[in-house]
């Protein structure tokens, strides 16, 4: 049963969580329990296309640090495009309710995710062939602009899982305020994991490898598994080579895709920036 805390914040926000017309996979259940008995609490977030659901939890510091989900449940089988990508584990929140730091922490779904509205409902592409497209990654920043508002915050951490992993980069090429990014088993060369994988390009997102110029500047850590079949070591590590940062891309040994990431993750990057970011304003 889901913690109490959850449902009523739920319900008065006229939130539908989408069950797949069955109960939620037990990950789910445990993540979302995590999120509210630590603090966490449910924000929708209607960015001017999508309705994005989020976890909040209010730190110190000038640093918020955005756990993005990677994307979930998006197809039935290699043909079939899923009606509810709601991660059955989700691996971007159990990374943000693990997160030890004292800064403010935005757990970030992406569109179609526990919610729906008018725009997930008739268009599946928007977590298929449109997952980091430029209108998904103006919803997100959106998203991230609000909170970081909401908190007083000035800089942004960018973390994310997977497919989360490739909005993250998007994101930092396009935003000032990025003093980390970091992405965990990150789609972050999608042409090659298409190729990898034999399936279409996905012609309505971007490549977040075209990004790695832009975000060269940028403190960053790739984190990938050792023994991930979904997205292998090399694909970071040609990212890592183009943003000329081959020094940040590491290897956790016997990780599969699914993790358990929060175990292995080094959570005192987003910490250091934070001091960093300090740092530099006492300088000026």
């Amino acid at each position: 049963m889901l913690h109490p805390a959850i449902r009523a914040p739920l319900l008065l926000c006229s939130l539908l969580i989408l069950t797949a017309s069955c109960a939620p996979a037990i990950p789910r259940e445990t993540a979302l329990n995590q999120a509210f008995e630590r603090g966490f609490l449910p924000r929708l977030c209607d960015t001017p296309l999508f309705r994005l659901f989020t976890l909040h939890r209010q730190g110190k510091g000038e640093t918020l640090t955005v756990y993005i989900e990677g994307d979930g449940h998006a197809w039935c089988n290699r043909t079939t495009p899923s009606a509810d990508p709601t991660p059955r584990n989700p691996v971007g929140l159990f990374l943000a309710v693990n997160d030890p730091s004292p800064n403010h922490v935005l757990y970030l779904a992406r569109p179609g995710q526990y919610v729906r509205d008018s725009q997930t409902a008739r268009d599946h592409a928007w977590w298929t062939s449109a997952r980091m497209s430029h209108e998904v990654i103006t919803a997100l920043s959106s998203a991230i602009d609000e909170t970081k508002a909401l908190d007083g915050a000035r800089k942004v951490a960018l973390i994310g899982f997977s497919g989360g992993g490739g909005c993250a980069v998007l994101l930092a090429a396009r935003r000032s305020d990025v003093v980390f990014l970091g992405t965990i088993a990150g789609n972050i060369n999608m042409a090659a994991w298409t190729e990898l994988h034999g399936v279409s390009p996905l012609s309505r997102s971007l490549d977040p490898i075209a990004a790695a110029p832009l975000v060269s500047g940028i403190p960053q850590r790739h984190l990938s598994g050792e023994s991930d079949a979904i997205i292998p070591p090399r694909l970071s590590e040609e990212f890592c080579k183009a943003a000329g940062l081959p020094e940040a891309c590491v290897t956790a040994k016997g990780m599969h895709h699914s993790g358990p990431w929060h175990t292995v993750w080094d959570y005192s990057h987003a910490v250091a920036s934070e001091k960093k970011s300090l740092e530099d304003n006492n300088s000026k």
